[in-house]
This record gives C-alpha cells, structure tokens and sequence, in this order.
C-alpha cells in the first residue's frame, strides 16, 4: 500500500464530511487507507464518518478508538502505529487535501525514495485573527533536488518556518528507524516533533504544489488565545527535549539554526505573556517558571547575536518585560 491517510477526531461534527470528501473525490488517490483515530470527543462526529463510510460503500476506512482521550499527539502515534501504507499523511480533521496533488506528490516520495517530501498548503479563512503559518517562499529549494535535512533545514529556517506536520508527508519506516514519535500530552508537538524529524533524515525534497488546505477558524489550537499559563510548561518541555537532541546534531551549520530556534521559543514565552494580556500574578507565576528551568540560558546560547543580546536582558524579566510591552504598545496602537 502506497498511502496511510491518518486522521485524528474529536469533537469536529461541523468539519468531518468535508475532510472525508476532499480525500475521495474525484477517485483521485489509489491504493491508500484512511485511519480515523476516534479520541473520544462527545459530538457526533464519529457517527457521521461511519454514516459517510456506509452510504458511500467505502472500504478501506478504519476508526480506531482510544479507551480515553489521549489528544493529538496520542491520535497522530495511534495512526503511525497502525498505518500499513508506505508513506504517511498526517490530516487534521477540520482540515482537507487536494486529493489529486497528493498522489502526484506520494508518486514522486516513491520515485526518489524519500524519507520527506515537503509541499505547500492553501488556506481558507474563518477568523479575523491574523495569524502567520509561513509559507513557502519561491526559489529557497531546488524541486528537482534530493536535500540531507542536515541541508534542508538551516535553508528552511533562514526562508521560512512551519513547524506544522502537516505540510509534509513521511516515510513510515523512516519514523520508524528513526523512533520518531510525537510526544503525548504536549501541545504544540509540532514545534518539538519538526526539528528533529527533518534533521534526522537522509532524503528530503520540496514541491510548490499545494496538497493541504488548512482551515483558520475560532476554536481551533492556532486561534485560541491562552487565558491561563499551562501553556508555559508545554514550552518549557518543548524547549528541554530540543536541547537533549541538540546533543545528537553534528553539522555546524545545522546545529547553530537549531540553538537559535530554541533561543527564540524561550524568548517567546516572556513575549507571549504580554502579548496574552496576562494578569500581574499571571506573569509573576511564568519568571519563577522561567528562572527554574533557566530558559535564558538557552537565548544566550543562541548563534546570532540579536538572540544573544536578548538572552542576556531575559535573565533579567523586568526589564525585558518592560522594554517588550512599550515595544507591543506602539505596534499595537
């Protein structure tokens, strides 16, 4: 089988039809399987994939429950696990695919033997929030070209960055030699499963077409603001398992990129305080948190300079903080 499409859900009855039918119409794809991981939400949407799935007489859809919620990253490893196809499609079930430009790009993973093949994405709009994603500039790769991720990603960094999984499909045994699994109960896995699977990998190219149409909506992780600061420790963890990998990264080049990602996710987590309007306690709750963990450490390591000079200022949260918010305040105004 070329193509496991794994698709996890939970609570997205208002989408679920519209992402099973971007996947069948038109007959495009062959030889795939659909794998819904059911993550036991408490709308109707896993009754309507079985209602699509009958009136369609559909046969190679499979719904795999979990005994418990376990999230999105639980969902995506359930998938990997039980994925038969050659190659993976990780779609986000209020999200769809252009069926057609998927079996082009699954046809040219297959011809050149990838562990990754990177492709653009279409967006609908459903929300006045402005949110960038960072799309693919033209003319950073070469489409014809087979990169070593080592290569690929400073060249990635330096243009653009998504972290976002779903922009890429993957080799199943590529992940699987690599024991690249998403990290369960983490929000924002993307940002810690991204770095390390791209770096890993022997064979990598890029294509301008675009095989994913992303959905902006209220609700939805992107979009939602974080009104408490649980989202501090998700960072932190994030930060803590890029630095254990940074160990394993031996390309100059490749490893200095690396140390300014993480430079700046700890810069963020101080930004993202003002930025989230949090309350005085609020803030006070993320410095310790940061102190703790010395996240500062980690901008001062960075590669370039700016990153570093930050660092430094961080070490010092109320004077970052300050300078910040009057920097926010007049872009704001």
């Amino acid at each position: 089988m070329d193509l496991s499409i794994i698709v996890p859900i939970y609570n997205v009855e208002k989408y679920i039809i519209e992402c099973l039918e971007s996947i069948y119409q038109d007959n495009a794809l062959s030889n795939f399987e659909v794998l819904c991981i059911d993550d036991c939400g408490n709308d109707e949407s896993i009754n309507l994939v079985k209602k699509y799935v009958r009136e369609n007489k559909i046969n190679n859809l499979k719904i795999i429950r979990h005994k418990k919620n376990g999230g999105l990253s639980a969902a995506r490893n359930t998938g990997i696990k039980n994925a038969s196809g050659k190659y993976l499609c990780l779609l986000d079930s209020d999200d769809m695919i252009k069926a057609k430009e998927l079996k082009e790009a699954v046809d040219k993973a297959i011809a050149n033997d990838l562990d990754i093949l990177e492709c653009n994405y279409a967006e609908v709009t459903e929300t006045n929030q402005n949110i960038k994603l960072g799309n693919t500039i033209d003319n950073v790769f070469d489409e014809n070209k087979v990169y070593p991720g080592k290569a690929f990603f400073p060249l990635m960094m330096e243009a653009y960055y998504t972290a976002i999984v779903w922009r890429r499909i993957y080799k199943k045994d590529y992940l699987k030699r690599k024991k690249l699994s998403f990290y369960e109960g983490l929000k924002f896995e993307d940002e810690e499963f991204t770095p390390r699977a791209i770096i890993s990998a022997d064979r990598i190219m890029h294509s301008n077409k675009q095989i994913y149409i992303y959905r902006r909506r209220d609700g939805s992780i992107t979009t939602t603001k974080n009104k408490d600061i649980d989202w501090v420790n998700h960072y932190v963890k994030i930060i803590h398992s890029l630095s254990n990998f940074v160990n394993k990264v031996e390309d100059k080049q490749c490893l200095n990129v690396l140390r300014d990602r993480m430079g700046n996710l700890s810069l963020s987590i101080y930004k993202n305080a003002i930025t989230y309007k949090h309350s005085k306690e609020d803030v006070r709750k993320i410095i310790n948190i940061v102190r703790e963990n010395k996240l500062y450490k980690y901008a001062i390591k960075a590669h370039k300079l700016f990153i570093k000079l930050q660092g430094i200022i961080m070490a010092f949260p109320h004077v970052f903080l300050s300078l910040y918010r009057m920097i926010y305040n007049r872009a704001h105004r």
